[in-house]
């Protein structure tokens, strides 16, 4: 069985959080922290819904089961660098993952008397070549004979 992937969903994009102006410097850091935890998979990515819909949309299509997700969320210098993967599993074994990598620089931006931090985030989705190789045969199949 092939180990090799390939990206069959990738979108990036830019993410505001504003903060007044007196909000506390660690209440702020500890929210930039927990956003992508709790609104990451949520953010609106486009007509596919959110990032948890594209996926269960995706393991769908390719008969796999979403399975554990792992969270990274550490300081480096002046940004905050944020990765998830999310296991996509047939029969307990994984056959492709969901991604979200990103980072948001500590150094905010001002707008409108407010402090503004902005995430920059990759999201995407791979599946393994053996079972994208097993879709395409199965919907070759499905097509039946062809009559010209």
């Amino acid at each position: 069985m092939s180990s090799e992937y390939t990206v069959v969903y990738e979108t990036e994009i830019e993410v505001p959080i504003r903060f007044s102006k007196d909000t506390p410097e660690e209440a702020r850091l500890r929210r930039l922290e927990r956003w992508p935890r709790e609104a990451g998979l949520s953010q609106p990515l486009g007509e596919g819904g959110s990032f948890t819909n594209m996926v269960k949309e995706y393991a769908t299509t390719y008969d796999l089961q979403p399975g554990e997700r792992k969270w990274s969320v550490e300081r480096s210098g002046d940004k905050l660098v944020v990765s998830m993967r999310w296991s996509l599993l047939r029969n307990g074994v994984e056959k492709g993952h969901a991604d979200i990598n990103g980072e948001l620089s500590l150094q905010p931006t001002e707008e409108s008397g407010a402090l503004v931090y902005t995430y920059r985030l990759r999201y995407s989705i791979s599946v393994s070549n053996d079972v994208l190789s097993e879709k395409a045969t199965s919907d070759l199949g499905n097509l039946g004979e062809l009559n010209f």
